[in-house]
């Protein structure tokens, strides 16, 4: 199924309830481990309680449950053994704590990067092994076997008890972040001359929800395998809504006065139909829409096109203003000798950044359009650009 069809109501109630039903699935996940406390009561079982506690409370996501609890497990072992080795075969005690405190210093150069937790763990799962050097290694392995029971209690519970999926979340910021940008635009598109509207919120609520499409990329691959396979096409997707969301801050910069509305009234014409594009994309990100909208094609040459016919027949007896570019003097004087006053750099400006827009909006059907055609395994050689025929 599509990361883009529709939801199961069972899984948006479990979404829209998400922090509700993550509580319950930590509190349940303790209860198997107190169960099997009181059923067996193995030696340090708490260390199975914590290591579900560290796992689970700060990511909810099935795949950011399994990736996390695979690097405790992976480092756990591997600091166990290393710690085990250290007490079982060197006697001296300061030998003992040099080798431990070389390995943990190295570790801490070497961490970085995906797998910096597995090195954490790796590195404090030596300490605790080796402790005071007394020799004793039955400890050192319960403790291992604790927290790794621990690791699996996590992930079956993440996996099998009311599952919160990393796609979900991510479909839900992508629409977020689209939505905002559409309004935006079509919000300016319908203010008056000189407007003193304020887009920052809807812009920084937009840009936060690109920032969490980031963070979910490791739990996405995890959870699908569609999507483990376009992982550099995630990252250009979530860059790509950056630039839109820049060109969307310059929006509110652009001035112009009143005797100039007529061009800027064609110019944004051509506009609106961008933010009735984004507004259909988000649709179909929500699963709103069954099919992904199409866009004309070889649309930013069209816009351009048409961006230059309203310029050419835009009035050339006034200077426009704005708060970002002026006509130079020099501009300003060849003009004023042919007898007219020039457009200065306005008009001319406002229709690149339409442009850059439409180029930006087009890009993001693009990416889209390759996923939702990997996820109905067509071939290769009919993943296009999503544009219509």
């Amino acid at each position: 199924m599509s990361v883009f069809a529709p939801a199961t109501p069972f899984a948006d109630f479990i979404y829209r309830h998400f922090r509700s039903v993550h509580a319950l699935k930590l509190g349940l996940a303790l209860l198997v481990a107190v169960t099997i406390n009181a059923i067996w009561a193995p030696p340090h079982f708490i260390w199975s309680m914590v290591t579900i506690v560290v796992i689970m409370m700060s990511l909810p996501q099935v795949g950011g449950a399994i990736e996390k609890s695979l690097q405790r497990a992976i480092g756990t072992c591997l600091g166990s053994a290393y710690g085990v080795m250290l007490v079982a075969t060197v006697d001296s005690y300061w030998l003992i704590m040099s080798l431990l405190i070389l390995a943990v210093s190295l570790i801490c150069f070497i961490s970085a990067g995906r797998y910096s937790y597995a090195y954490l763990v790796s590195g404090f799962t030596i300490i605790i092994v080796v402790g005071d050097a007394n020799h004793d290694t039955s400890e050192a392995l319960w403790r291992t076997a604790n927290i790794l029971s621990g690791c699996v209690i996590a992930i079956l519970v993440s996996l099998f008890i009311f599952p919160i999926k990393a796609k979900q979340d991510w479909r839900s910021q992508l629409t977020h972040a689209i939505d905002n940008m559409a309004e935006v635009l079509a919000q300016h598109l319908k203010a008056p001359a000189n407007h003193d509207l304020d887009f920052r919120a809807k812009l920084e609520a937009a840009m936060k929800a690109v920032l969490t499409q980031k963070k979910l990329f490791f739990s996405l691959e995890w959870e699908s395998k569609t999507l483990k396979k376009h992982k550099v096409l995630l990252s250009q997707l979530a860059n790509k809504q950056v630039r839109l969301i820049t060109l969307l801050e310059l929006l509110p910069l652009t001035r112009w006065q009143e005797e100039d509305k007529d061009a800027y009234l064609q110019i944004n014409a051509v506009a609106s139909e961008l933010a009735f594009y984004l507004q259909q994309l988000a649709e179909f990100v929500a699963g709103k829409a069954q099919q992904l909208p199409t866009l004309p094609e070889c649309l930013e040459q069209e816009l351009q096109h048409r961006l230059q016919l309203s310029l050419a027949s835009a009035p050339i007896t006034s200077t426009i203003e704005t708060s970002t570019t002026t006509a130079s003097t020099t501009d300003l004087d060849a003009a004023a000798t042919d007898g007219e006053v020039p457009q200065g750099f306005a008009l001319t400006g406002y229709s690149w950044l339409i442009y850059q827009l439409a180029i930006a909006v087009e890009a993001l059907y693009e990416d889209i359009a390759v996923i939702e055609i990997a996820y109905n395994k067509q071939p290769a050689s009919q993943i296009t650009s999503g544009k219509a025929d």
